[in-house]
Parts: C-alpha cells; structure tokens; sequence
C-alpha cells in the first residue's frame, strides 16, 4: 500500500466501539480507513455493518474465528470484541500477518499482556492498544510543560477519575463492565487510562503498589422499599428515582449544562451530541442493540440495561483508590468514585518549584511557580466529552498512518507504545492483588514473574 492510501481495516465486534464511535471517524477520514470485512455475531449489527459501509457479503462473518480463517483480508484488524476474546483474537491476528489495533484491557492476565507485546514483536508488526488520553491536547500540554521543568522535578501525582453516577450506572452496574469475570477489576476497565496518564507523567517505571475500594451503595439492601427487578414492573418510586431506566435509556431530555462547562467543551460536542446524534446524550446506542424507541423499550423490559441499580449482579468497585511509588521517588494517587453529576478528570502535579492543576471537561489548566512567584497562569483547553474527549479520531489516525508507514517501508513512534500499555495494564493487575490482601505489591518482581509466565503460554 503506498502512502496516502487508506488502510484496509478487518473489524472483530461491531458493536458500541466498533460500529458508533470508531464508524464516525472512519466516515470522516476516507483517506486513511477502509472498512472491508467484518466478523460480529450479532445478525442485526453485522447488517447494519455490512450495509453501512459496503462491505461485500462474502467478507462479513458472525464469527472472528472464520475470519482469521481465510487467508489474509486488510492490512489491519481493528479489534473491539468484549474483552475475554481479545487475547486469543489478537495473538491469532498478528501471527496471520495483520497488525492491530486492541481495545483495552489487552488481556486478562499479566502474563497474557505481556505475551501479546512479545508476540507483535517478534512479528515486526504494530499493536496499539486504544489508551488514548496522551492524544489530548490538555494531556500533551501538560507533558511539556513537565519535560520543560516548568515546574521542576515531578514529586507526588494526584488524578481524581469521577466517573459520573450515570455513566457508572450503565457500564459498571447494569452494563458489560459490571462484573470482574467479564472485565478484571473496576481499574482494568476505567483505571487504566488514568494509569496510562500518571505513568507518562513520571516518566519512570512503577516501583511499589497499595489499594484500598469497596462496593458499598449499589448492593441489594440499599434497594428502596417495594423497588421490583425491572425498573418497567411498577417501581413505586419511578418518578424520583435518578436510576430509572426509562430516564436514563429512553427519554434523557436535553441537559441542564453549567456555563462552566459550555465554555470548555469545543463546539462540536453540541453539534455531534445534542443535534446530529442525540441518542448520545444517554449513551443508549452503546449499550442497547434497537435505534428505535420501541426496541429500545423492550430490551429494558427484559434485558440487564433495565434491571433496578440495587438488583444487579455487579461485583466491581464503586469506589476505590490506589497509592502508586514510581522511580526517583515519585509518588502518586489515583481514586476512582461512582459518586459525581460529571465525568469529569482533575489532576494535581507537584514538582519542586511549582504545580500544576486540570480539569478536563471544564478546560482548565493551571500552572503555579513559587519563585519568582506566578499565582496563577491559566489556559483554557477546550474539550470534547463525546469520543472519549476527540481523542479517538487521534488514535485511529495515528494507527492509520503508522500501518501506511510500515507499508511505504518507513517507521515512527507511536504515542502510546505497547510496552507502555503493558506496564499501564501490570499496574491494574498488581493494585487489585493489593486490594485483595490488603498488601503492598513489589512491581519489579510483579513483572518478572509475569514475563516468566508468559514463556509458558501458548496459543
């Protein structure tokens, strides 16, 4: 494929990811994307799929397994399967000469991470795995002015990842994230990205782990008196309660959004979010197979997305935090809480001769130096909180290009690199052993026992 050519893309799972978010950056960009096969076992979605981007019928399949199958059809896999499939899919994948794109966590095990980074290796092919906050522009700003000692040598790290109770309500109680076997911990699934950030912001490599979180509201015995099963049997509370599936899946209304707020997101996000693609507002299309409001009505009659929060069968964490020393000293926190209106990321970074602060979905950056004294210095970053702040088309850009530069022959950096997602992902793994023991975990061993491991697996 010579430059300038788009990329042929496989996709595996066209669902929430595959088809909704990366489809809009994919229509965008013809330049650079061209879907030609799909693998979905969802007859509705695969259609659609198939249909929405001309995919020839003979390469649509309901399995990945027979995709992988015939001989090779794209230059890349983009592969947005439910996370238990990832790392059997994956290794497959590369081993059959495609590179990919991985949707996180990149696998279930530490072993298995670290395998699959070995194994796109030793193939000379890209894995990129969808960690995509260093794309921000918030995120980049602040890296250089951290690699510039704006504000002197990096000492303590504190992010603060309020997820927003109804966003938390749809993928970490009633949705695909709600259970540890399905996704690992509540870290694997959302953490990650934060680990990602502090990560790249130490500039080292982890040294020691500690984890305290619990799940404490969304349990049974806090379910209102009378509440039923299903949110659409007769909730004698259903008018009050901020819960209620019919609210929150079918008819969300327009949102009341702080001036503070529409002065940080761009433009766009009212455009593509409140007028082109409304379902937005309530996340109903990732979560929910019908488009139209009557399917939609009756997948929460009988399906998990309509079930009362109290009455799930969730086990992960609906609020926890993780205390991690990094090289040179650095130490860090992350806390995680299911108890916010937004979704919204702050950060704190203290260095020797000053401080930063942020706030991504309100656009705020500061700096402060202490001598010469400089109380404030503000910017105004503007975000997206739609596609995971913009930075989604970002990733699939830079993926895009990276497969045309190992086709013309060249090579470039990837902002994210597999062995930077590793370390992201072996931080998870070893906070929820922490958690679990109520211990501090020694990363170096962590991971050498985990590069061990991972000699023995095979596929």
């Amino acid at each position: 494929m010579a430059k300038g050519k788009p990329a042929k893309i496989a996709l595996l799972g066209a669902g929430e990811r595959g088809q909704v978010m990366f489809g809009i950056f994919v229509e965008k960009h013809p330049e650079l994307f061209e879907y030609v096969a799909v693998a979905e076992p969802n007859d509705e979605r695969r259609e659609r799929f198939v249909s929405r981007f001309g995919i020839p019928k003979e390469n649509a399949f309901s399995s990945w397994r027979d995709l992988l199958e015939k001989p090779q059809l794209a230059d890349a896999v983009i592969n947005a399967m439910p996370d238990v499939h990832h790392y059997e899919s994956t290794i497959l994948s590369l081993r059959k000469g495609y590179h990919v794109l991985l949707e996180k966590p990149m696998a279930q095990t530490p072993a298995e991470c670290v395998s699959l980074a070995e194994e796109a290796k030793k193939q000379g092919l890209i894995l990129q795995i969808f960690l995509e906050c260093r794309y921000l522009e918030l995120y980049q700003r602040m890296k250089k002015l951290i690699d510039t000692d704006a504000i002197g040598n990096v000492m303590g790290m504190q992010a603060i990842e309020n997820l927003g109770y109804w966003h938390f309500i749809m993928s970490y109680v009633r949705g695909f994230a709600r259970r540890s076997a399905d996704v690992i911990s509540f870290l694997s699934a959302k953490g990650i990205h934060d680990f990602d950030l502090l990560t790249w912001f130490a500039g080292s490599r982890p040294v020691k782990v500690s984890s305290f979180g619990e799940l404490t509201h969304f349990r049974p015995e806090n379910a209102p008196k009378g509440a039923p099963d299903h949110c659409l049997d007769g909730c004698p509370i259903e008018d009050t309660c901020q819960f209620h599936a019919y609210r929150q899946y079918i008819k969300p209304g327009f949102p009341q959004i702080p001036i503070s707020l529409l002065t940080g997101i761009t433009p766009g996000t009212l455009i593509d979010g409140y007028i082109r693609y409304p379902y937005l507002r309530s996340l109903s299309m990732y979560n929910l197979v019908s488009t139209d409001k009557e399917g939609r009505i009756e997948e929460i009659k009988k399906g998990p997305h309509g079930r009362c929060v109290y009455r799930c069968d969730n086990d992960v964490m609906d609020h926890q935090i993780i205390n991690v020393e990094y090289g040179g000293g650095i130490m860090s926190a992350l806390s995680l809480s299911a108890f916010s209106l937004t979704w919204e990321r702050t950060l704190n970074i203290n260095g020797t001769t000053g401080e930063l602060y942020s706030r991504d979905l309100s656009g705020t950056l500061q700096m402060r130096t202490f001598n010469p004294k400089i109380s404030v210095k503000r910017k105004r970053v503007r975000f997206n909180p739609l596609f995971h702040g913009g930075s989604d088309g970002l990733v699939l850009i830079d993926f895009a290009k990276s497969v045309q530069r190992q086709k013309a022959g060249t090579s470039g950096e990837i902002l994210t690199s597999v062995r930077d997602a590793v370390d992201s992902h072996l931080l998870c793994f070893a906070a929820e052993e922490a958690r679990k023991n109520d211990t501090v975990v020694d990363m170096v061993a962590f991971t050498r026992k985990a590069e061990k491991e991972a000699k023995k697996l095979s596929v």
